[in-house]
């Protein structure tokens, strides 16, 4: 595969994430899998929680339903927070931010950015390692399950959301480009 570089000269990475029209095709689907897979997991965590807690009523408990929900509440959650991440939903307290000029709010952004990066980068390298370390514990209830399959849901989350956060340091810089190129063309 041949790269050639993108009209503004913005790199290799504005390229890869932002640039081409089917990396952003890719971006729809892997969101819409995102929040599909979210919403199923909860739906189905809910109606496994209910349908154990009838189950037990009648004194026929469902052993696995709530090792079950915990890995379907694994994934869901990392789900969940990559998708209100790209989509700026996250808390933040920005009261003091919001006083400086544009330019200072930039750096912040850029420095909370990596200061993000770097930690979802430690969650990656410790949810393997955690993943690895506990591949022969199974569930009590799900003998033959192991609970690796939750672990892993950490630095695959992590994953994402280190991409959706590189995908928004190289959207601030595209921007910060194109604004300096429409002042000069002024």
């Amino acid at each position: 595969m041949i790269l050639s570089p993108t009209p503004m000269g913005v790199g290799l990475l504005t390229y890869l994430f932002i640039g081409v029209i089917p990396m952003k095709k890719l971006d729809q689907y892997l969101l819409i899998f995102e929040k599909t897979t979210a919403k199923v997991l909860i739906v189905a965590m809910v109606v496994l929680i209910f349908t154990s807690g009838i189950s037990r009523f009648f004194r026929h408990p469902m052993n696995w339903a709530v090792d079950m929900s915990t890995f379907m509440f694994g994934w869901a959650c990392f789900f969940a927070v990559d998708i209100a991440w790209r989509n700026n939903k996250m808390m933040s307290v920005d009261l003091l931010v919001k006083r400086f000029p544009p330019k200072v709010q930039k750096i912040i952004r850029f420095i909370n950015y990596l200061i993000i990066s770097a930690f979802l980068v430690y969650l990656i390298i410790w949810g393997f390692r955690l993943t690895y370390t506990t591949r022969f514990r199974t569930f009590a209830g799900i003998p033959n399950f192991s609970y690796s399959w939750v672990n892993v849901s950490v630095p695959i989350g992590a994953i994402l959301m280190l991409r959706t956060t590189i995908v928004k340091i190289v959207s601030e810089f595209t921007k910060s480009r194109n604004d300096v190129q429409l002042k000069e063309a002024e």
